[in-house]
């Protein structure tokens, strides 16, 4: 990975596009008393070192009916097919992240679903996957932190030493 070397407005820009969202390039340039240019030169920089990735609209999965997360271990047998039964979870309905993972289970495997009934499907279909050879499904009854921006996940002092380093 190339050298990334990001200054104070890169910074702030940043955050905002985390905090936000969508960037008005107007509003942003006021904010951080910038020209519109410079707003849009920085976002195309961004996209081309691959910091900034397409646009995604943040969904309540609640609203949606999503409400139930599991998390599901999964153990397989260790070796190159692993990584194939990784790609075959990753695909599974209802699977939204997959981890691979050292240690006495292969996989982590995040879900959300709509119900009881949903996720036994799931977790049917999680063991005729082929590959499986033993897993455990945990269903999360209060959740304390699900953030997936990245940057409002630190403080302060650990953002400056990120891009300060």
């Amino acid at each position: 990975m190339a050298e990334l070397t990001l200054d104070e407005t890169d910074f702030r820009l940043l955050r905002e596009l985390d905090e936000n969202g969508d960037i008005d390039a107007d509003e942003i340039a006021e904010e951080l008393d910038v020209s519109q240019s410079t707003v849009y030169y920085r976002l195309e920089k961004y996209r081309e070192q691959g910091i900034l990735t397409g646009t995604v609209a943040h969904l309540d999965r609640h609203q949606l009916g999503l409400s139930m997360t599991a998390i599901s271990e999964i153990k397989t047998v260790y070796g190159p097919e692993a990584k194939e039964v990784g790609e075959r979870l990753a695909e599974l309905s209802g699977v939204q992240q997959v981890y691979s993972m050292i240690g006495e289970m292969s996989f982590y495997v995040i879900s959300h679903v709509r119900d009881h009934d949903h996720l036994q499907s799931l977790i049917e279909e999680i063991i005729e996957t082929d590959g499986v050879e033993n897993s455990a499904t945990h269903i999360v009854l209060r959740t304390f932190k699900e953030e997936p921006r990245l940057l409002v996940n630190y403080d302060e002092g650990d953002l400056e030493q990120l891009f300060n380093d």
